[in-house]
Formats: structure tokens, sequence, C-alpha cells
């Protein structure tokens, strides 16, 4: 999902952002305690100087250290997308964690335990 708040063209940008970050997540993090995030979202934030990356990664006990070495490695996927995207003036990249799929699951645990008429 794209929150764009704008045009047509910011929205293609996050959606460019997204699919380019994602392949480069899978090709060129090392580290083994990032295997297996993944992009839920991206939207602007302050304007066009900055977009949020929304991430997730399954079971994942501490999401300080994931946020931490995703926005370390921030420079590196600029880098990157700057080299695909040369024509497009590129935000900066803030990483975040995605806590609604969590809250999403916990209410789905919470109808369950209701009844079986709220599944």
């Amino acid at each position: 999902m794209f929150r764009s708040n704008g045009t047509p063209a910011r929205a293609r940008l996050h959606a460019d952002i997204k699919r380019l970050l994602s392949t480069l997540m899978q090709r060129d993090i090392a580290d083994p305690r990032l295997f297996g995030v993944c992009i839920t979202r991206v939207e602007p934030w302050h304007g066009d100087h900055a977009v949020r990356i929304w991430v997730h990664k399954p079971d994942e006990g501490d999401t300080d250290v994931c946020i931490d070495r995703l926005n370390h490695l921030s420079v590196h996927f600029a880098h990157k997308l700057r080299r695909a995207m040369p024509k497009r003036h590129l935000p900066n990249l803030l990483f975040c964690w995605d806590q609604s799929i969590e809250d999403g699951a916990d209410m789905i645990r919470l109808l369950h335990s209701i009844g079986p008429d709220y599944s």
C-alpha cells in the first residue's frame, strides 16, 4: 500500500523505491539477523525530503537491532538507488518497524477468543 499524499509521480517514485529496495535487501545484505525482512509500505515524511520505509520480519525478537542495522545500511541503499534511478531526486531513507502486522494478529486472536462467530 502506498500513501502518496500527492501526485501519481510521487506514488510511482515510492513504488520504484519499494521495488528496488526489496531487491537490494535480498541481494546485498549479508547480515543473517536481517534475512527475511520485508518492506510493508513506503510513505513520505517531511514532504519530499525523506521517506519512511516500514519493514517487518516474522518472529523478530529484537526489532531495535533490526531497525538500527537497516538505518545504518541506508547510506548504501541510497547510493544503489541513485545509480539505478539517476535522473530522479531521491529522498532520504528512514527505516521504521511496522507494528500493524502484530496488532492485526492480536486482534484476530482476540476475536477467536470471544467466539467462533467473529472469525
